[in-house]
């Protein structure tokens, strides 16, 4: 027999006991709805206390279920497959954290997050700045092939720093128009060569078009050179950290 339990999904200010409807993570159509204490609540279904594998099935129904929530409230996301196993568990987490919760939710009114990811289009233009803009890379192009495993590694480390000098500098400039919007911003791990940069930004409601045409403005003006990519709103994944001790 399974062992069924609380998946959270978030946390709102609400008094009332809310019911969001059959769109619980697993796939068996479980209501989700509130569990509250205090002014605050959390947002969550019944599931079984299985570990949820971190697919796209599973990861595109927590999204769902907080996209759903944020029609009506502000609401402080949880990691994906943040569980408790009983309603009293969650309650004593927000009477105990109902100061720091309660302070999250008025910092994060009216805000939501929004993601630019910036990608070059052409990688060997790319290089053959990077080989005209470093010395070292270039005498290495102009001289004989690297000899040994060592000298490969050494070109190879070469090469990954400049492209990486190269990624903050050019990043920056991209940036600025954001930044001005942003009421903070985060940078994202960005590992492919021809992602520039992932960025993530905290956004007022009010300044959502501003922003939006600010993307379209950078796409169009360097779009022989990048790709620009903006996603959201969403709720501040970014911007939100909760650590959830049940039984301090």
């Amino acid at each position: 027999m399974k062992h069924v339990g609380k998946y959270i999904y978030g946390i709102i200010s609400s008094n009332g006991a809310e019911n969001f409807g059959p769109i619980g993570i697993g796939g068996e159509e479980d209501e989700v709805m509130t569990i509250g204490s205090g002014g605050l609540a959390a947002v969550v279904s019944n599931a079984s206390m299985d570990h949820y594998i971190l697919s796209k099935e599973n990861l595109t129904a927590h999204m769902k279920v907080i996209e759903k929530v944020m029609e009506l409230y502000n609401i402080l996301p949880m990691r994906f497959c943040t569980m408790a196993e009983t309603s009293d568990e969650i309650i004593s987490f927000l009477e105990r954290n109902s100061k720091e919760l309660m302070d999250l939710l008025r910092d994060m009114e009216g805000k939501v997050e929004m993601d630019i990811k910036i990608r070059w289009k052409d990688m060997k233009k790319i290089y053959e700045e990077i080989s005209e803009e470093n010395r070292k890379i270039r005498d290495l192009k102009s001289g004989k092939p690297p000899q040994t495993r060592r000298d490969l590694i050494h070109a190879g480390e070469l090469v990954a720093a400049a492209l990486e000098k190269k990624k903050v500098a050019e990043g920056e400039s991209y940036l600025v128009p954001f930044k001005k919007l942003a009421k903070g911003f985060k940078a994202m791990e960005s590992g492919a060569d021809e992602l520039v940069l992932h960025e993530a930004f905290l956004i007022g409601k009010d300044w959502l078009k501003e922003f939006d045409k600010s993307a379209e403005t950078l796409a169009d003006e360097f779009r022989d050179r990048v790709e620009v990519k903006s996603v959201g709103p969403m709720a501040p994944f970014s911007f939100v950290t909760l650590q959830l001790h049940w039984n301090e």
